[in-house]
């Protein structure tokens, strides 16, 4: 086949497919099986963010009930959740924050339903047909939050492409590097109490704080996490530095070893942390 774009690296990477670029000018700078379908997870929630917000005009104002039909749908599935409960009503630009920041499949679900007008899979219609406006063509998405499905794959070409154009959009950016989020319902029965729900983001490489991380990177930003145990773990994520700014997408770090063990070392947040080293202080794009 063609050979792959990029440029040699002294160092191995664990990570099944990885595709960086050079943000300013869109070269690619390293590649690793760039159009292997892989499953995501929860870095889907990228795709179900630019949908959210291009179809939610007032992202604010707009206050959106947590129902016992869409929690229920995420009973047994081992979900990462924002903990939003039902009856809580809140915004739409708090339930963006609660999908990106903590990984809340329940916020995502909650606005995929809300914009699919009660149906989920029109939502993920929407997401599939935005997958081919921005020219993805190894990429199906049977959910918004990332949960495993033989039907739901992407490539690390087609995600960089998603990540690049969500980076454009408001808020994207300022959501998806804070490092910790506080939230009071607007409406229903715990709206006058304000009390703050604090949650923590997932991404090691920006939550210098996190007991035991070992993987905090300073010139990161963002994006999204991803793990399930068929998908590994997952990480997009951007570093800037002197000038230079790079977007990195890693999928299928190992997650499980030959015993079905989980796997403490986390070999998407080296793999980036390493790139973006190598790059920000070898390479003059």
């Amino acid at each position: 086949g063609a050979a792959a774009a990029g440029f040699p690296v002294s160092f191995s990477t664990s990570c099944a497919a990885i595709e960086m670029v050079n943000l300013d000018t869109g070269t690619v700078v390293y590649q690793k099986n760039p159009d292997v379908r892989r499953e995501p997870a929860s870095t889907t929630k990228i795709m179900t963010y630019i949908v959210a917000v291009e179809h939610i005009k007032d992202l604010q104002g707009t206050r959106i009930p947590v129902t016992k039909k869409v929690m229920n749908e995420l009973l047994g599935t081992g979900s990462s959740m924002s903990g939003i409960k039902v009856g809580d009503v809140l915004t739409a630009f708090q339930l963006l924050n609660c999908m990106m920041v903590p990984s809340g499949n329940d916020a995502a679900l909650v606005l995929a339903d809300y914009v699919g007008g009660g149906s989920a899979e029109k939502f993920v219609a929407m997401m599939n047909q935005k997958a081919k406006q921005l020219g993805c063509t190894g990429t199906h998405f049977a959910n918004p939050h990332g949960l495993h499905d033989p039907n739901h794959y992407t490539t690390a070409s087609d995600l960089t492409k998603i990540a690049r154009y969500a980076m454009k959009l408001p808020y994207f950016m300022e959501i998806c590097s804070q490092v910790g989020y506080s939230y009071a319902p607007v409406g229903g029965p715990d709206a006058n109490k304000k009390i703050p729900h604090p949650l923590s983001t997932t991404n090691l490489l920006l939550n210098k704080n996190a007991p035991g991380n070992t993987y905090y990177y300073q010139y990161a930003r963002g994006i999204k996490t991803g793990h399930t145990d068929e998908a590994g773990y997952c990480l997009v994520s951007t570093a800037t530095a002197d000038g230079y700014s790079y977007l990195c997408v890693a999928l299928g770090a190992p997650s499980l070893d030959k015993q079905g063990r989980q796997i403490q070392t986390r070999g998407e947040m080296a793999d980036s942390a390493k790139l973006y080293r190598w790059a920000l202080t070898s390479l003059e794009l």
